[in-house]
């Protein structure tokens, strides 16, 4: 992509806080997403500053201090200062961008619809078979408690891989690796329609799974290493909208295929297969290969560490998935000791993580500095994705319960109430595409957050005989709000404050924890509509009013989770900034990355900067 660095002037010096602002970067040529169109007269970008870094990621984090001079650098007009001083190299993504060869608006729009497609795949495999789960049980006489594994198979794997298929993605490169990922979703679509049993059918499932956990840190990569500026706020918007768009699809194919094809559900397998292919061509032809890999020991992958976190998510995945349905429920004694093993796993992996930054040279599977960074703002966006999944994956669930337990709909008329969620999450990224360099990233947020809370509410205030335009409808639209405005601007966030070695696996923890989040959330709120289930049958009420009791009970949870998510965006993104704006970068930044969200401030946040920074 094309750059244009302004001339310097004596005018730039760094505020009394020690902050350098970003050197403007014109994004030349036009983007299109979607319905969203970017002329070429759009503002100027702010990019990232000239940073010193070496060819090895990890000398690049450690000697970074060293590298960086105590005061800024006289600056005037002489052109020769627009290079880097001689005792400071180009960083990794510095030099991969100048270069790359200029991609042209048309390409970029290519590249964005195929990648845009990982999501809606990962998302229609989830949504594909939801409607055909009775024709399934019939069919390979499958028992109820084994049923649901059909569903948890496919999450399991696609939530427990992402983060050592975005390692992999980082060191062998992301186009391969997104090829290779895709093509292993559509070949294990097309075996599982064949499968005669229920046991094949799941392997099958957990197999696809891994094939898009393999593509989606590869595609989060490619959009970080091919796009700048507003341009990348755009991919990223329209990368979120597969989702919502996956998820409407994946639904209606599901419902029409097990309604109408002779071959019911396994026709939904075939066409998922089949429309995995042409990604899988047009992006071996539009992707542009990556320019720079790591080499030497930057190029080895910490399989220890992988192994563990793999693991430990696996066995912590099918706790959640598995408690409830187990002979003596949570109670039961494999699973309380393998929830202690994956615990156990887990912590494991974080002490082995920091050993392999400070006493080896090695680079780590995922850096412990991803927490602490932008003074853990970049944590507090973590932790909002996983509270804000644990309302709206269960909201889903239990919205699916409500309409065909407690209304008594067809599993067809279940689906068409769902619509207006693949719809709504559509406008909502064309939205934060529009916004995201005018609005202030805390707000998206938080307005987000708040509406997916308010939309279970509605849920849990909805009478059973009452009709569906005044509560389940505003919950449904509304819901998506907190899923998209937060995945659009998280991802963002999260490639502005990566260094370019490591955009794939910093894109796949934030995928992983909200994976994670949802399964949490689903078994907490599955837990508590269970045991007040029972205590309103034990208390001889109606099995109706037990299942609404239940479900209600289930929906205020879910909001308090939204709601907790809202209170930490409130208070620890104070000063973000708006992302689509660029990034701005303090002197002693120690890691080579941005530390703030840059943003036009208001009087009052300037004058609080040091307050925003200790947060």
């Amino acid at each position: 992509m094309s750059t244009s660095h302004r001339q310097p002037s004596p005018n730039d010096n760094s505020d009394n806080n020690g902050d350098v602002e970003e050197t403007p970067i014109n994004t030349a040529g036009a983007f299109v997403s979607g319905f969203t169109y970017f002329p070429d007269s759009s503002p100027p970008i702010q990019e990232h500053l000239p940073l010193p870094s070496s060819t090895n990621s990890i000398d690049e984090e450690k000697t970074l201090n060293a590298h960086v001079p105590s005061t800024p650098p006289s600056i005037s007009k002489d052109r020769s200062l627009e290079k880097p001083p001689s005792d400071v190299r180009p960083s990794i993504s510095q030099t991969s961008m100048s270069t790359r060869p200029a991609l042209s608006t048309g390409r970029k729009i290519a590249i964005s619809g195929i990648v845009t497609f990982t999501t809606a795949m990962s998302a229609a495999g989830q949504m594909g078979l939801t409607i055909a789960l009775p024709k399934i049980q019939t069919e390979l006489n499958m028992l109820a408690t084994d049923l649901q594994w059909i569903q948890s198979a496919y999450t399991l794997t696609n939530g427990c891989f992402l983060l050592l298929s975005g390692r992999i993605a980082d060191v062998y490169g992301r186009k391969l690796v997104f090829i290779v990922g895709v093509a292993w979703y559509a070949i294990w679509c097309l075996i599982g329609g064949f499968m005669k049993n229920g046991v094949g059918l799941i392997i099958t499932r957990a197999l696809a799974g891994v094939g898009a956990a393999i593509s989606t840190p590869s595609a989060i990569g490619i959009i970080a290493a091919n796009f700048e500026g507003r341009a990348r706020s755009t991919a990223f918007a329209s990368f979120s909208a597969g989702a919502p768009i996956g998820a409407g699809f994946g639904l209606v194919l599901g419902g029409v295929c097990t309604a109408f094809a002779p071959t019911t559900w396994r026709a939904c397998l075939w066409c998922l297969a089949g429309i995995s292919v042409p990604p899988v061509v047009l992006g071996w032809f539009f992707i542009p290969p990556d320019h720079t890999l790591p080499t030497g020991k930057d190029r080895s992958i910490d399989w220890v560490g992988a192994t563990m976190v793999t693991c430990g998510l696996v066995l912590l995945q099918f706790v959640l998935t598995d408690g409830l349905s187990a002979p003596h429920g949570w109670r039961t004694g494999y699973i309380i000791a393998l929830l202690i093993l994956g615990v156990a796993l887990i912590f494991a992996f974080f002490f082995w993580e920091q050993y392999v930054v400070t006493r080896t040279s090695k680079p780590p599977l995922t850096s412990p500095k991803l927490w602490t960074r932008a003074n853990g703002k970049l944590a507090s966006v973590y932790f909002i994705g996983f509270a804000t999944w644990m309302c709206f994956a269960s909201l889903f669930y239990h919205a699916t319960l409500f309409y065909q337990q407690v209304q008594d709909l067809s599993p067809i008329g279940a689906m068409l109430r769902f619509l207006p969620c693949p719809i709504s999450g559509v406008l909502c990224n064309i939205i934060v595409a529009g916004l995201i360099a005018s609005v202030r990233t805390q707000w998206i947020v938080c307005v987000g957050t708040l509406s997916t809370g308010i939309a279970s509410i509605l849920f849990a205030l909805a009478p059973p005989g009452g009709i569906y335009w005044a509560y389940p409808f505003n919950g449904m639209w509304s819901c998506v709000l907190g899923a998209d405005f937060l995945m659009a601007t998280g991802s963002i966030f999260v490639s502005a404050l990566s260094l370019q070695s490591e955009q794939s696996v910093a894109g796949a923890l934030f995928q992983t924890l909200v994976q994670l989040g949802g399964s949490f959330g689903l078994a907490f709120t599955t837990l508590i509509n269970q045991s007040i289930y029972d205590d309103r049958i034990s208390s001889g009420n109606s099995e109706s009013l037990a299942l609404l009791d239940g479900l209600r009970a289930a929906f205020w949870l879910g909001a308090a989770f939204c709601f907790l998510a809202f209170l930490v965006a409130a208070v620890m993104l104070r000063g973000m900034g708006k992302i689509g704006k660029g990034v701005k970068r303090r002197k002693h930044d120690t890691e080579g990355v941005a530390s703030e969200v840059d943003g036009d401030q208001d009087p009052e946040s300037k004058g609080k900067t040091n307050e925003s920074d200790s947060m």
